[in-house]
């Protein structure tokens, strides 16, 4: 990975930055009960994590055998439980606080880029005090197309008037990896998170990392490759 050409960042969500999956599950489970079903260990819902919502849903609805014309019903119970409580069961990952900053002292730019609905966002970056670091923020309904599309890697490009080959997507899963190959971008995978028990490395990013203070090393000006 050429550390050298990157002029900004955009950082995945759920399982990258935040480990979400202990709030999607009681949303999940309030969704189930709101069903008459029962509720699902947390492990099962971290295995459905990672194409937006609509999609956790429908594969929640799949595990009981809900039929399909339940899913605006089950969608609404789900998202007015995680409306209400977003945060108190999620937590950042080991290195991502102290890396965001690190990285925002250099001024290099960063994003959000996640699946999840543009709609919660604002509440969840507030509510673990990064949303400062972050000068553009895309839901997975804020474009017409979500990742694994590089519609908006593309438009983060543009934003910040760089080239794709100078954007570095960070994620945790094969979406977040396909989505920088599709743009032309940099891709880190973590090691961490949600990737369908798969190792990220399988999906043959341009680098794998443990820690997001592995990154900022390598970004401190006296350790860039040439």
């Amino acid at each position: 990975m050429k550390v050298e050409q990157i002029k900004g960042i955009a950082f995945d969500l759920d399982g990258t930055l935040l480990d979400s999956a202990p709030d999607l599950a009681a949303a999940v489970n309030a969704m189930l009960t709101g069903l008459g079903a029962e509720p699902v260990a947390e492990i099962q819902v971290r295995h459905w994590v990672g194409n937006g919502m609509p999609v956790l849903v429908q594969r929640a609805m799949r595990h009981i055998g809900a039929d399909e014309s339940q899913f605006d019903h089950a969608f609404s119970l789900f998202a007015q439980a995680y409306a209400d409580d977003p945060t108190s069961r999620s937590t950042l990952y080991p290195g991502v606080a102290e890396a965001l900053a690190q990285l925002h002292q250099q001024d290099i730019p960063m994003a959000v880029i996640t699946n999840k609905a543009q709609r919660f966002l604002p509440a969840i970056l507030s509510g673990f005090d990064i949303a400062p670091y972050f000068s553009q923020v895309l839901g997975g309904d804020t474009l017409a197309e979500k990742k694994p599309h590089p519609m908006p890697l593309l438009h983060v490009c543009q934003q910040w008037q760089i080239e794709p080959q100078q954007l570095l997507m960070v994620g945790d899963s094969k979406n977040d990896i396909e989505a920088g190959k599709a743009a032309g971008c940099m891709t880190l995978g973590l090691t961490y998170g949600y990737n369908y028990g798969e190792h990220i490395g399988l999906s043959n990013p341009d680098q794998v990392a443990d820690n997001l203070l592995e990154l900022v090393e390598q970004l401190a000006p006296t350790n860039q490759l040439v």
